[in-house]
């Protein structure tokens, strides 16, 4: 009974401090000056490997891609969108990952993966006011796992239905996990103590984020820099922008439950760079290697009303 009224109190001091944080945080697109990055992770057996790009898509392009979920209301366009692509490459698997969001608020609209090698599935979260509604679909047999990535529609097993919320942040504002690279770069954090929390979607379960500037740090970069006139080879020590980043459910859950970036747990420290306001360097808890940092190995800046990519990993 004593766990369930500090449960319930501590949900309630969450959702009263989102709202609040939610209601005066304000996202500056403009201020993001980078257009694709590259990390790397390595440990022991471990490896993995990420490519990240945002772009401003065609308005005409966003309607096209969004889905009609069926179930709820879905989250619509609202000024400007951008897109935000990851791929990831790790244990055998390779995950492609197109995200699509409001520019100006960070909500998550609609958030395509297709995922091959030790895996395969094709998977379309929609997102609504009541939950995500996803379709997924899985190959079946070895012939249709042969199939090329763009005919997945022919993949005989499938499934259809509405991820519900908790009833406590029905109608709230929800984003995603890899939305969180391009709001950090948009958010006014730059100062310690600078703060903004938000919900994200993860697997089933909302989580609560929080995520705060705690100083500045001075860390060892290698990494390729690309402005789209010249590439060169950026090495030694760079200042940064530290933050902190701590997910925590909405309701209880297990460890499979946890928040996740990038495939890091637990808490997130994230390092941005202050003129580009791209991530640097991220540390966490992976799972089986323990504590890992996904270092920057490749940035590409991009110039005024220009989306400029790099290539991503295949």
């Amino acid at each position: 009974m004593t766990h369930s009224i500090i449960r319930f109190l501590t949900v309630a001091g969450t959702m009263l401090a989102f709202a609040t944080a939610s209601h005066a945080m304000e996202l500056d697109p403009d201020r993001i000056g980078w257009s694709a990055l590259k990390f790397q992770a390595t440990k022991f057996f471990f490896k993995v490997d990420a490519g990240v790009s945002i772009e401003t898509p065609d308005p005409a392009i966003v309607g096209a891609s969004l889905i009609v979920p069926g179930e709820g209301e879905a989250v619509q366009p609202q000024g400007r969108q951008k897109i935000l692509s990851l791929s990831m490459a790790a244990f055998g698997r390779l995950s492609q990952t197109e995200l699509i969001l409001n520019a100006g608020n960070g909500a998550a609209l609609q958030r395509t993966s297709h995922d091959s090698g030790s895996r395969y599935r094709h998977r379309i979260y929609r997102y609504t006011d009541r939950g995500a509604y996803q379709k997924t679909r899985w190959p079946v047999g070895k012939d249709e796992e042969k199939l090329p990535a763009d005919q997945w529609l022919q993949w005989s097993e499938t499934s259809e239905d509405l991820r519900p919320y908790p009833s406590s942040v029905v109608d709230a504002l929800i984003a995603e996990p890899t939305s969180l690279l391009y709001l950090v770069g948009a958010a006014p954090l730059d100062e310690p103590g600078d703060t903004f929390e938000i919900l994200a979607y993860v697997r089933k379960h909302v989580h609560h984020v929080r995520v705060e500037v705690v100083g500045t740090e001075s860390i060892k970069l290698k990494y390729r820099f690309n402005d789209g006139n010249t590439t060169e080879i950026r090495e030694g020590k760079q200042q940064a922008i530290r933050m902190l980043i701590r997910g925590e459910g909405v309701e209880d859950g297990d460890s499979d439950d946890e928040f996740e970036l990038l495939g890091l747990r637990g808490d997130i420290v994230l390092h941005l760079d202050p003129a580009t306001r791209a991530p640097l360097q991220l540390e966490g808890r992976v799972k089986i290697a323990g504590n890992a940092k996904m270092r920057l190995v490749e940035l590409a800046t991009v110039a005024p009303g220009q989306d400029a990519q790099i290539e991503q990993h295949r």
